[in-house]
């Protein structure tokens, strides 16, 4: 297992189109400080799926943060996944009726009073995690070396309760460094140069990005350890000075 963080997004609305996912965009806000999204998987909602993801990401990652699937439709099967992919009993939790409750203190939803029993079920040995914006609460539970947080799919929830345990995610350091350029210039011009920085330089890799929208220009990034990456840093500036090729540093 490897540190960096999952990111496993669950939902046939999302993979249908149906909706667009702002649920990874949320987790980068938070997370870009604090450790590296090393996957990110969109899953249907089914058991299979769910479970070949689970078993990839506990096996990949040290923290997993899954998204969707915890409302009470026949559809919402995250838990039941979990449960069966980890032989972790779904079991009626004290500690998650009493969060709950008090999810539903804060809202006009009393049409959720009847479902209460439901909702308070969880994973055995799991810790409910309140939810600002919603009824469903999540849940943080330790799986081997791996720790989950189940979240719910709505984004507004989502962010929500993202932003309760950012702070207790462990802060990873990241040994690659980058230098990004942003330059006034055709990729396809570029190209005999990046592979040449790539196989002077070693453990230099390089990112290259075309501009995808009216007014953007082409980034290009250079990742690696400090000493490799300023020399390889000075090798493109020359090259970009030479050739007279317009750049700024980003």
């Amino acid at each position: 297992m490897s540190n960096g963080i999952t990111l496993i997004i669950i939902g046939n609305e999302i993979l249908d189109g149906l909706r667009e996912d702002n649920n990874f965009r949320a987790a980068l806000k938070y997370l870009k400080d604090v450790t590296k999204i090393k996957y990110v998987l969109f899953v249907r909602d089914d058991l299979d799926d769910i479970r070949k993801a689970l078993l990839f990401a506990n096996e990949n990652s040290s923290i997993v943060i899954a998204s969707g699937g915890l409302g009470l439709t026949p559809d919402d099967i995250t838990l039941k996944a979990f449960s069966e992919t980890f032989q972790i009993p779904i079991v009626k939790s004290e500690e998650k009726l009493r969060t709950v409750k008090d999810n539903l203190s804060k809202f006009d939803k009393s049409y959720y009073e009847n479902f209460i029993d439901e909702l308070s079920l969880g994973l055995k040995g799991a810790t409910p995690i309140p939810n600002p914006k919603g009824v469903a609460a999540g849940e943080k539970i330790k799986v081997d070396s791996t720790t989950f947080y189940i979240f719910p799919g709505i984004p507004k929830e989502f962010e929500a309760m993202l932003d309760i345990v950012v702070e207790e995610i462990p802060v990873t350091t990241n040994e690659t460094l980058k230098v990004s350029f942003e330059v006034k210039e055709k990729e396809a011009n570029l190209i005999s140069v990046l592979r040449e920085i790539e196989e002077k330089f070693n453990n230099v890799k390089i990112g290259s990005y075309p501009p995808i929208e009216q007014g953007e220009k082409l980034t290009i990034i250079l990742y690696g350890e400090e000493e490799a990456l300023d020399r390889a840093k000075d090798f493109l500036i020359d090259y970009f000075n030479e050739n007279k090729i317009l750049y700024r540093m980003i």
